[in-house]
């Protein structure tokens, strides 16, 4: 029998629940709907290739920046930059570009949520959609494609069709009004959902591709003309871009579930395992898709939508697989919102108390507005999917490496991840940081140039021109603004030592939990000497968090030449290590001068009464100079009657 105790002990494992939250992570909409319309537009196995090697080039080293710094500082997306107070800039655009991503994501959302509860009262093909042809007295039925159908419906102008406007609006403000109670105890509620939608999407996924794909459209992943793409700069920067948001790297949703969903895990093993969950899956996206679609498949911004509703009708589907294949892509959307959402409500909350639920309020009614005017023209959402944000993206990505590995110091930085890890890091994780900016840039650069220059751009929707010139507006706009807040906030007197303090870490930097900043300052100081040092393991930082903070080292540690070195082993409590001093000073004393008599103390005279001979008072060495051969006091024999 099966014993339901022990299922639900495996089950409350830690590790087992961080994997179930990075694989619903996984099956967000960058992983089901953006990267297969990628895969229509450049090819099935061209696109994912290059993703592949963005995700292992670029985002596998900034996973792991990004979450040893949130392990470290418990700090979200802007409070980290007190480690470098000048570029706190870039944690506000990181803010910016999930709220960007969250009206992109929630106009996808309710597309699916709308369409599915038009298609349980309207069967597909929609009977908007069917036209009747008189052919010689006979009356044929001809069914439109779904981009001519979408057009006539959902997507119409609004002078048109506003009934289809009007009832995707109000879903809109629905959905945008839900999350903030649906994230009311933000980290509580995320875990939840994450731990039931982890193992069903997956689940979903596979029984969608089993029954209704076919293998033999797998052939269209790959196409002759699809390897020419690599010479254009959208499938490299547009790859860099989605693996960035894929990874969860864009929006600083790391450095938030650094203090919360990833405070335990493994800072060097995590990020692993989590961009390889993130590239399986990937590839299992395109191979859905690539089974249900065709030769020439759509590419605009509702793609997979497009491609469910023509698949629905070339093979006469029943309802409840286009029914399931929205409610999927709904589920994936939640999770989009919730890691799109969560850094935000995250800076809230800690800056605005209790009050930042009514903020995250209004910032939902401020979200509803602007997505309703985005729907107004597709085109516009369009420009942000494929202009504003992969340039955000990769933009603010630079800097932030940029930043850490070369201002706070590649060193310091390895210094602080070994801190957590407990152990040396692998060369990797340096090579990582210092060429994934390398990387990014030259192809930022070819495809900055390529859109600004190109003279239709400038004329024709989606102007990509123009959007690129406002985002780089407003990216460094926000930098300098905040740049100079923090140059403005040092505590020097003259404007050069605010500017280089600005670019020093400020003594609010590092772990919050005083025992575990203790020991991070001390694993600092001995940087400096040439002795080893000593490793420590953070099993958890974060008292405010709920949870304990206990620290431990390696009693022995191995020196280069080949002999152990004893270690202390540190407790909360400064009395211990007083004790501790004391039982070490007496055995080393019992070892090397075992005729004499040693002090019961370190710091102060002691008087030594001899049996029959009265006693006499001696001077002990100072305390914090003290060493065996120091710590004692030569007791001399005095007669009584003196």
């Amino acid at each position: 029998m099966i014993d339901f105790y022990k299922l639900k002990v495996w089950l409350m494992w830690p590790q087992v629940r961080v994997h179930l939250c990075t694989l619903a992570i996984a099956f967000s909409l960058n992983s089901t709907w953006r990267i297969p319309r990628d895969g229509f537009r450049f090819g099935g196995v061209a696109y994912g290739l290059v993703f592949t090697m963005a995700m292992l080039l670029v985002a596998l080293p900034a996973v792991i920046l990004q979450l040893a710094v949130g392990q470290l500082s418990q700090q979200d997306a802007v409070g980290v930059w007190r480690a470098v107070p000048f570029f706190k800039g870039i944690g506000y655009i990181r803010l910016l570009i999930n709220y960007v991503g969250a009206l992109c994501a929630i106009i996808y959302l309710a597309v699916s949520a709308t369409i599915f509860m038009f298609t349980l009262n309207n069967s597909i093909p929609f009977s908007d959609c069917v036209d009747l042809v008189d052919n010689g007295g006979q009356q044929l039925e001809v069914i439109q494609n779904a981009t001519l159908c979408f057009n006539q419906t959902f997507f119409a102008p609004i002078s048109e069709k506003p009934e289809y406007y009007i009832a995707l609006v109000l879903v809109i403000v629905f959905l945008w009004i839900l999350f903030p109670f649906l994230l009311y105890n933000p980290v509580k509620y995320m875990k939840r959902i994450f731990y039931i939608l982890g193992p069903v999407l997956p689940l979903l996924w596979i029984i969608i591709a089993c029954c209704i794909g076919d293998k033999a459209r797998l052939a269209y992943l790959s196409k002759q003309g699809d390897w020419a793409n690599f010479l254009r700069p959208e499938i490299w920067n547009i790859a860099i871009s989605r693996a960035l948001l894929t990874a969860q790297i864009a929006g600083g949703y790391l450095i938030s579930s650094g203090d919360s969903i990833y405070a335990n895990s493994d800072v060097e093993w995590t990020p692993i395992s989590f961009v390889g969950t993130n590239i399986v899956t990937v590839w299992l996206a395109l191979i859905v898709w690539f089974a249900l679609g065709s030769k020439e498949n759509d590419s605009s911004a509702f793609a997979v939508i497009a491609q469910t509703y023509n698949i629905t009708v070339v093979e006469n589907l029943r309802a409840v697989w286009p029914l399931l294949i929205f409610a999927t892509l709904f589920l994936s959307g939640i999770i989009s919102m919730i890691s799109l959402l969560y850094p935000i409500y995250d800076r809230l909350r800690r800056i605005g108390g209790y009050r930042w639920r009514y903020i995250s309020i209004c910032s939902s009614l401020v979200g509803s507005g602007m997505t309703a005017g985005i729907l107004i023209d597709n085109s516009m959402l369009t420009m942000m999917e494929d202009t504003v944000l992969p340039f955000l993206v990769n933009f603010a990505t630079i800097i932030e490496i940029l930043a850490f590995v070369f201002i706070y110091g590649w060193k310091v930085l390895l210094e602080d991840v070994e801190f957590l890890a407990g152990r040396e890091l692998m060369k990797f994780w340096v090579w990582g940081w210092w060429a994934a900016p390398g990387i990014i840039v030259p192809f930022l650069i070819w495809w900055y140039i390529d859109r600004f220059f190109d003279d239709p751009m400038w004329s024709q929707p989606p102007w990509d021109s123009y959007s690129l010139v406002v985002a780089t507006s407003i990216f460094a706009l926000i930098f300098i603004i905040f740049a100079i807040f923090s140059v403005a906030r040092q505590v020097q007197y003259d404007i050069v030592g605010k500017l280089k303090s600005s670019f020093r870490p400020s003594r609010h930097w590092g772990p919050r939990d005083p025992i575990a900043h203790y020991y991070w300052l001390a694993r600092r100081e001995q940087l400096d000497y040439q002795g080893p040092r000593s490793r420590y393991r953070r099993r958890q930082l974060g008292q405010f968090s709920g949870t304990s903070s206990i620290l431990t080292i390696s009693k022995i540690q191995e020196l280069s030449s080949g002999e152990s070195a004893e270690v202390k082993r540190r407790s909360n409590s400064d009395d211990w290590l007083y004790s501790y001093r004391k039982d070490y000073l007496s055995e080393m004393f019992d070892i090397h001068y075992p005729n004499k008599r040693r002090s019961k103390s370190l710091d102060w005279a002691v008087s030594h009464i001899m049996p029959n001979e009265g006693y006499k008072k001696h001077k002990n060495t100072i305390s914090c100079d003290t060493t065996p051969s120091d710590s004692y006091v030569t007791v001399e024999n005095v007669p009584a009657n003196t």
